[in-house]
């Protein structure tokens, strides 16, 4: 394992006891929290402050530059809390927009807080007004991600948006076969038949069920059309299902597995389950040298 600090390779001066990542594809930014052992209270003479840029690496699992979060000294120990978000991304902003792109609007979020702008498979569309009231940028882009169909990842120093339904597309990278040496966890829950949005002036349902498991959601955007409408209504419906076919396995330290991929997975005397899933979350103990595998089955909407 190898452990950077402010720029410095600094893992012969230091004792790893405890290293967790957490690498997610949409809603989080990525995570780590590292313990060392400090017998000699070393990092306290280090003085580490908040936004301090940190970096470890093993094998294909790599951190990325994350920025600290939490110092926690201890008996022996000190504890790091990192994250992929950069400090600035806690302000809470308010700030409209008339006819914005939401590329230029990607684009300016990333550059406010020092990152480079990745894009996958995302349709660029004109927004007629759009408002911020009070929230962080990144909350707020999240929300406007979900009706758009949209996703995106904070990641070594770049805000990588992505097309869900694009991304969940691809041909797999890798096939996963379980059978009872692994453990693992395979869920089918009822879906959502259909789901209303509406906002303060105007709502609409999107119904391809034929049961009444309706979801109803507030949402904060403008709708200027009914195509608008439509495509909301159908992106929501996309996202309130995604977890209803879910699961996660064990594996060791995951080589060749990355958040945001597409693989083919196969599970012995259990074939209904066979198919490509979607991961969108990956827990990795670099100490033990596992990884925990959260994934999604993608959901297919005409």
């Amino acid at each position: 394992m190898t452990v950077e600090y402010k720029g410095v390779d600094i893992t012969d001066s230091v004792d790893v006891s405890s290293c967790v990542i957490d690498s997610y594809a949409e809603e989080h930014g990525d995570t780590m929290t590292i313990e060392f052992n400090d017998v000699s209270s070393l990092w306290d003479l280090w003085s580490p402050t908040e936004d301090d840029l940190i970096r470890v690496y093993k094998n294909n699992v790599d951190s990325g530059v994350m920025y600290v979060r939490e110092m926690t000294p201890g008996v022996g120990k000190y504890k790091i809390r990192a994250s992929a978000l950069p400090l600035s991304a806690r302000s809470q902003r308010s700030q409209g927009w008339e006819k914005i792109t939401k590329l230029q609007l990607a684009k300016d979020i990333a550059d406010r807080h020092g990152l480079a702008l990745k894009t996958y498979g995302v349709t660029d569309r004109k927004f007629y007004y759009l408002r911020q009231v009070a929230q962080n940028d990144f909350n707020y882009f999240e929300d406007l991600c979900v009706i758009e169909g949209d996703a995106f990842i904070v990641y070594d120093g770049n805000l990588i948006l992505y097309n869900v339904e694009y991304l969940e597309s691809v041909a797999p990278v890798q096939q996963v076969s379980l059978d009872e040496t692994n453990e693992y966890e395979y869920t089918r829950q009822a879906k959502y038949a259909g789901c209303l949005i509406r906002n303060a002036s105007t709502s609409y349902t999107y119904k391809p069920g034929t049961t009444d498991y309706i979801a109803e959601r507030k949402i904060n955007a403008y709708i200027a059309s009914a195509g608008d409408a439509e495509r909301y209504a159908k992106n929501m419906y996309r996202y309130l299902n995604r977890l209803k076919e879910s699961g996660y396995f064990y594996t060791e330290l995951a080589d060749g597995y990355s958040a945001g991929s597409v693989m083919s997975i196969s599970t012995k005397n259990a074939s209904s389950y066979d198919g490509n899933i979607f991961i969108y979350h990956i827990r990795h103990d670099l100490v033990n040298n596992k990884s925990k595998v959260f994934f999604r089955v993608p959901e297919v909407v005409e």
